[in-house]
């Protein structure tokens, strides 16, 4: 008779088929999932060309209206107001029902202001192409001719408008040589008729000294406080990345929002001030608000969101360094805003990132149960 002795299997049992194959095929859909909300945001994130040609910028000069001839106290002449828009960028007229004519620079009719607030430029006016941008860089086309018969086009119905004048404010991307912070670059005088009286409005430009750097700083600072507060609290480190993304787009969305309120239609503000971070703010709503998510899909939302306000963020850099701002809000609270939304952005980025990354590399190993109950030998 022939014992046969069972042979003890020494390595480990079958662990629970499909455990790890399963986790890794949930964290690849998710990615995949992850993958085309990132490639769709971004596409929203690329700032749309704006409906003007060359919309109003951060700058370092100041242009002002000094007098208009006949003098009025306010600058008003029966009605009529002049401003600047954006620092020098733009000059703004409104009639207040008066007909109003701006010529051109080589004296032909360029603009009129109708008594009942219609609006109207002459396309075949050379000033017409010349104020498509700061710079002048589009040329006239030959159908462009100061002497021929005017071709009127109607711009605006409100008896206000606001346009490039390069007679307001220094033509050259480079500073005017021998010159510096606090000295004028330019005197000139921008004649008009009002219902047939020739008035003159002078305006001066300066170059403004530098913005102080402590709205800055203290933007960043209080915003590094609020995001080291966040993650390093209980709640923080389950929620505090998408709550960190939500607040920096509520804030850059706030700042855009002001800007582009501050601004002419006319003027093209890009909507990239607002719609940026408004998506981004979305996006953080969803990521909060639907309880179905995966702690992945979560995260790559919230990468989404912020990498949308430090974009919104990069392309506003000129704020932080430029002494006039195209808005109507407190200067310090543009600088020391947009440098905040980036900084907790940033956090909110950073702090996600990683997470994905854990989630990925941190397969979990079976259950103490589950091990147990297979290490037995085989019968």
């Amino acid at each position: 008779m022939v014992s046969v002795t069972p042979v003890r299997r020494t390595g480990p049992r079958s662990r629970r088929p499909g455990t790890k194959v399963a986790r890794v095929a949930r964290v690849a859909r998710t990615a995949r999932v992850a993958r085309a909300l990132l490639a769709g945001a971004l596409l929203g994130v690329v700032p749309a060309a704006p409906a003007f040609a060359d919309p109003p910028r951060p700058t370092d000069y100041r242009s002002e209206i000094v007098s208009i001839t006949p003098e009025v106290d306010g600058f008003e002449v029966d009605g009529i107001e002049v401003t600047i828009i954006g620092g020098d960028a733009f000059i703004e007229l409104d009639a207040g029902g008066r007909e109003v004519t701006v010529p051109g620079y080589e004296g032909e009719p360029y603009l009129t202001f109708a008594a009942d607030g219609t609006v109207s430029v002459n396309v075949r006016s050379p000033a017409y192409f010349y104020n498509q941008d700061r710079y002048s860089r589009t040329r006239p086309p030959a159908e462009a001719d100061a002497d021929a018969a005017p071709v009127w086009e109607v711009v605006d119905d409100d008896g206000r408008y606001a346009w490039h004048d390069h007679r307001t404010h220094w033509m050259q991307e480079t500073p005017p040589l021998g010159l510096g912070p606090g000295d004028q670059i330019l005197d000139q005088v921008i004649p008009i008729t009002v219902d047939g009286i020739a008035v003159e409005i002078a305006v001066v430009s300066r170059w403004m000294a530098p913005p102080s750097i402590v709205p800055s700083v203290l933007g960043a600072f209080v915003a590094a406080l609020v995001a080291v507060g966040t993650l390093v609290t209980g709640r923080g480190r389950a929620r505090g990345p998408v709550l960190l993304a939500a607040a920096a787009a509520a804030l850059a969305l706030v700042v855009g929002l002001w800007q582009t309120w501050s601004l002419p239609g006319e003027t093209g503000p890009p909507w990239s001030h607002w719609a940026v971070p408004a998506a981004a703010l979305a996006l953080c709503a969803v990521a909060l608000g639907w309880r179905r998510w995966s702690v992945f899909t979560v995260r790559s939302l919230t990468v989404v969101a912020a990498v949308g306000v430090v974009l919104w963020a990069a392309i506003r850099i000129e704020v932080v360094r430029r002494a006039v701002l195209p808005t109507s809000a407190p200067f310090w609270f543009d600088r020391a805003a947009t440098v905040a939304a980036a900084v907790v952005a940033l956090a909110a980025l950073s702090a996600s990132v990683l997470g994905i990354l854990r989630l990925v590399r941190g397969v979990p190993r079976p259950a103490a149960g589950v091990a147990a109950g297979t290490s037995g030998s085989a019968g």
